[in-house]
């Protein structure tokens, strides 16, 4: 097959592009995007000064020729599970840039295939309308479609990511996709991979020691005399991964309380916050769990609370920006120059995932992968099966 020809639409940060890369050793023609997204996607242009961003609504023009893939990684906070709204049309609304995206893509580029992720949400029955009116593209530009769900931590880094894929197909059925099930190392091991000369790693999402920002995680450790490295070990295991809730877990609020009031420290807002879990607790109520988040083996998806309150899984301390951008799997020269903005790592996908996902393009583009026997497929990697095969 000769040179691969591909481009992105709405970018974001560039985890994806930069595993498109990763797959075919070549760069994008351009990127395709936004006013919108100027400040989410200059860390990805700053970091490929040489690849052309298009800015469509400010009148730049997609640029003609024969294209093999546009990759997208537009928002997806209409089927986020963060979305709480319980209005369709309040979601549909949040829709918007998937639908605008795949318009453009599909009706301008006319790519072989188009294709990008989204949330879980996208392969369940809360994402039934989206994926109709995926659909309803599909058929209208003379495409194929497939839906693939799988999760970052079987593609070799570790993260519980779950995440839906989609792709639109020039072609009259789908191909079936390979299943992956790479065994990463533990986040512990992981994170230990980034060389000592990358940058961000004196940057932090929780400046200072843990055990001394944080009072209840001090009584924890006197507590149970154990050191840090410790204590993250022994307690991997299971749902509770934070320090608030390792505490009322264990009935040890009152204990914590007691000492911090005990050892005159003065009374912060983490005081405060205690006091108040442990009134709700004794009343039968819930909480909102902010408080230090901690992982040996697998880290949850990094969004979020975890990502502003991960601490190093071996070290006294939180996450360097650096160890959080390589927990996306980015490059360690990628760079990223304050943590303001903290929360763009988060609207990513890992570089490994779309790595995988572009293998399997190219087998496509090959002639590598046996069709479906429908225009309508979805695939499970998570359990390596055909969840439906039908006609759009």
């Amino acid at each position: 097959m000769q040179s691969i020809k591909w481009g992105t639409i709405i970018p974001l940060i560039g985890g994806s592009a930069i595993g498109c890369y990763k797959a075919t050793n070549i760069k994008p023609e351009y990127h395709l995007s936004y006013s919108a997204f100027d400040a989410n996607e200059k860390y990805l242009t700053d970091y490929w000064k040489d690849v052309p961003r298009i800015v469509l609504d400010e009148g730049g023009k997609i640029p003609g020729g024969d294209i093999d893939f546009i990759n997208s990684v537009c928002p997806c906070a209409g089927l986020s599970q963060l979305n709480t709204s319980r209005s369709k049309d309040t979601r549909e609304g949040k829709n918007y840039w998937m639908y605008e995206s795949a318009r453009r893509a599909l009706g301008d580029v006319r790519p072989k295939v188009f294709w990008g992720e989204n949330a879980p949400g996208l392969f369940t029955n809360s994402g039934e309308y989206v994926r109709s009116k995926l659909k309803d593209f599909a058929r209208e530009y003379g495409y194929s479609f497939s839906l693939y769900k799988t999760d970052t931590q079987r593609h070799g880094i570790p993260q519980r990511r779950v995440r839906t894929f989609y792709f639109f197909w020039r072609d009259s059925k789908p191909p079936i996709l390979n299943y992956f099930n790479k065994r990463p190392p533990s986040f512990a091991k992981y994170i230990q991979e980034i060389p000592d000369n990358a940058t961000l790693q004196d940057k932090f999402n929780i400046e200072g020691k843990i055990s001394e920002s944080f009072d209840s995680y001090a009584f924890v450790l006197r507590h149970l005399e154990t050191t840090h490295k410790e204590f993250v070990k022994n307690n991997d295991e299971g749902s509770i991964h934070s320090i608030f809730s390792y505490l009322a877990e264990n009935d040890l609020l009152k204990s914590c309380i007691d000492w911090i009031e005990k050892s005159n420290l003065e009374e912060t807002a983490e005081h405060r916050r205690l006091k108040s879990i442990y009134k709700k607790i004794k009343s039968g109520g819930r909480f909102m769990d902010a408080s230090p988040g901690y992982y040996y083996n697998r880290t949850n998806a990094i969004v979020g609370r975890t990502l502003t309150h991960l601490i190093h899984p071996l070290e006294d301390r939180g996450m360097s920006i650096r160890e959080l951008l390589h927990m996306m799997g980015l490059p360690h020269d990628f760079e990223m120059p304050d943590r303001k903005n903290l929360n763009v790592i988060a609207q990513n996908v890992p570089t490994c995932t779309a790595k995988d996902m572009t293998t399997q393009v190219l087998e496509y583009l090959n002639g590598n992968l046996e069709l479906a026997e429908e225009s309508f497929l979805m695939q499970n990697n998570l359990k390596e099966e055909t969840v439906l095969c039908e006609h759009l």
